[in-house]
């Protein structure tokens, strides 16, 4: 019988939800440079991942029957850099054990230009994150081809809030003055939805890529004044567009993805943002709701 959970980053936000939300699993969970939250059911593993022989004894003296790999992120250089090692020596551990790996990738994989992009989409990248993230990809793919890969977008949730939002509540707060880029388009997922996907996806034999994400592309704009909504706050005139050439920068213009395929293999509804809504307020008919439209 299946019982053994291990996640990677089970300190952060998606990690969090797996752990709270993995119901019979025995779950295990490792954490590097942030101290793992208190509360949380599961046993914590301090790790290195771009260790080698460390990922191989923690894999090989508790067993699992599946890894998460939820690690690594673009906060600093030093997570960057992470990224490829770490997912090296988790395909090679997984590979070895044997047990089955679902490694967490991103669409800034792509550089925006040819959107939707499906599963068979060729990375492109235009960052050091999507670099690394796609050099992952075919790392794990190489070493362990019975891994599934799953591409995701922005994700955000209520319970806790998550970085993004936090960001643009505190900036309300504050009165400060907030660009929201009107050309750049995401799959923002809310995190409940995510994180019910991967433990389906646990319990099957599925291998290969899988684009996990929101129905609706929205712009940063469209996504700011959702979240806003969602927390039940009126943007003020400090709240503003914008787009990245007014910012100088360069980011992927629209990185929707095709989830067409995860629809036939999951049983989980992909909620947009106004679902999300409708559903958190369903209780009190005098919410405001959400004015967003889908750029599709």
């Amino acid at each position: 019988m299946k019982n053994t959970l291990l996640i990677t980053g089970g300190a952060g936000y998606l990690g969090q939800h797996l752990i709270s939300h993995a119901g019979s699993w025995r779950t295990h969970a490792t954490y590097f440079q942030t101290p793992p939250p208190e509360g949380l059911q599961t046993t914590w593993h301090h790790c290195d991942l771009r260790d080698g022989g460390r990922v191989k004894e923690l894999i090989t003296s508790l067993h699992p029957d599946v890894i998460i790999h939820t690690a690594c992120s673009n906060r600093s250089l030093e997570e960057i850099e992470a990224i490829v090692p770490a997912a090296r020596n988790l395909a090679q551990g997984a590979k070895e054990s044997p047990c089955r790996l679902i490694h967490l990738s991103s669409d800034l994989v792509f550089d925006g230009e040819d959107a939707p992009y499906d599963e068979k989409s060729r990375p492109k990248p235009i960052n050091d994150y999507g670099q690394a993230k796609a050099e992952a990809e075919h790392s794990v793919a190489a070493l362990f081809p019975k891994a599934a890969i799953v591409r995701t977008s922005l994700m955000y949730g209520m319970d806790p809030v998550d970085h993004q939002s936090r960001w643009l509540l505190d900036g309300l707060n504050k009165g400060q003055t907030i660009q929201l880029f009107t050309d750049e388009i995401r799959c923002p997922i809310w995190i409940h939805t995510l994180t019910e996907c991967l433990l389906e996806l646990t319990r099957m034999d599925f291998s290969g890529m899988l684009n996990i994400a929101g129905p609706d592309p929205l712009t940063r704009w469209e996504f700011g004044l959702g979240i806003l909504a969602l927390h039940n706050r009126t943007p003020t005139e400090r709240i503003v567009p914008s787009t990245r050439a007014e910012a100088g920068l360069i980011r992927p213009r629209d990185l929707t993805l095709n989830i067409e395929k995860v629809k036939h293999i999951l049983n989980i509804p992909l909620l947009s943002l106004r679902e999300v809504h409708q559903r958190h307020y369903s209780r009190d008919s005098t919410s405001v709701k959400p004015t967003v439209e889908s750029t599709s």
